[in-house]
């Protein structure tokens, strides 16, 4: 697409704002935010029986350290466009993704690593209820436990550099990823090119390997971002006055045409 840059660098807040490098050719239409709140709120555990590999390797949101399932977590969630930024910007959310982990080649003992294979599932849920109203708007309501964001990837990886305490995970259309999102406040293109890109902070006990190349159990703090291309569409609003003109035109030509026909006499 014509609108497709190379995105180099992201920038997503995690506190304060961590730099990323980011894949090749990265969507950059960034339509959501999200940064969490509190302490560590992912883990990635290592449970695969072969040591060498990531088999049954699974990353997942938790509200505890120790917590060893997937659960939800409190995060601030914001939508970056114009008509839903005055409505949604650094609300309370629910955040929950449950992912896993193919089997993988052991990563790097030193420097820079990535570990493939991530597929999850994962959403975003408003804790409080939503009326989105206006000059421009369809006054429209959502209750609480409305669906902000949610959807599924695969071909996803969590990169960053061994003995290290920052890292990030990405999803991206534009390198291979198979990327769905749904919204009850936006509809996104059938042939959108959509990605996810996720720092991770405060990662514990820093980013190692066991002996045998498998990357060990972390925890970390997670925010992030979504990105679509083309820009979703917003629900609430008000068509632009360029369709509205179009709508008009076409009621207008069809009574046109029923007029007519009710004029021309019966055979």
């Amino acid at each position: 697409m014509s609108s497709m840059k190379t995105l180099t660098v992201i920038a997503v807040v995690a506190g304060s704002m961590l730099a990323a490098v980011a894949p090749a050719n990265a969507v950059v239409e960034t339509f959501a935010t999200y940064t969490a709140v509190g302490g560590a709120n992912v883990r990635f555990v290592n449970s695969g029986t072969n040591p060498a590999r990531t088999s049954d390797a699974r990353y997942y949101t938790i509200s505890a350290p120790s917590h060893t399932t997937a659960g939800s977590v409190l995060v601030n969630f914001s939508f970056l466009q114009a008509s839903l930024a005055p409505f949604i910007t650094n609300i309370s959310a629910l955040y929950t993704l449950d992912a896993t982990i193919a089997p993988f080649s052991p990563v790097s003992s030193t420097g820079a690593f990535t570990q493939a294979g991530l597929s999850a599932n994962f959403s975003f849920v408003t804790t409080q209820d939503i009326t989105i109203s206006g000059p421009g708007y369809i006054t429209t309501f959502y209750a609480a436990g409305s669906n902000l964001l949610s959807g599924s990837f695969s071909g996803g990886s969590i990169l960053g550099n061994i003995n290290g305490t920052s890292g990030a995970s990405f999803a991206s259309g534009t390198n291979g990823s198979t990327i769905s999102y749904t919204s009850d406040f936006l509809t996104f293109a059938p042939d959108a090119l959509l990605d996810r890109a996720q720092a991770l902070t405060a990662v514990t006990s820093r980013f190692a390997r066991t002996t045998n190349g498998a990357l060990r159990t972390f925890k970390a703090v997670a925010s992030g971002q979504f990105s679509s291309d083309p820009a979703p569409e917003v629900n609430a609003t008000v068509p632009e006055p360029g369709i509205w003109a179009m709508l008009v035109t076409g009621f207008g030509l069809v009574g046109f045409s029923m007029r007519r026909r009710s004029r021309v006499p019966a055979a």
